[in-house]
């Protein structure tokens, strides 16, 4: 998962929301999100559930945004 960072930030701009809206929206710090766009931390199962939530899709769809990053 080296390009998670990547595509949690594409997704992110992709609805206009800065690192301080989506931390909002799952319950995360914004620092958290800025770790986790320059993979410097990895999510947990539990965080990835919460930032699709937060992106307002299914964990699902995010897998799949990410497998087509590889």
């Amino acid at each position: 998962m080296e390009n998670f960072g990547i595509v949690l930030r594409k997704l992110r701009n992709a609805q206009n929301l800065s690192q301080e809206g989506l931390a909002d929206r799952c319950d995360r710090h914004p620092s958290f999100i800025s770790l986790l766009e320059r993979n410097q931390k990895k999510p947990s199962l539990d965080t990835f559930v919460a930032l699709a939530y937060g992106l307002e899709m299914k964990a699902s769809e995010m897998l799949e945004e990410l497998e087509k990053h590889p």
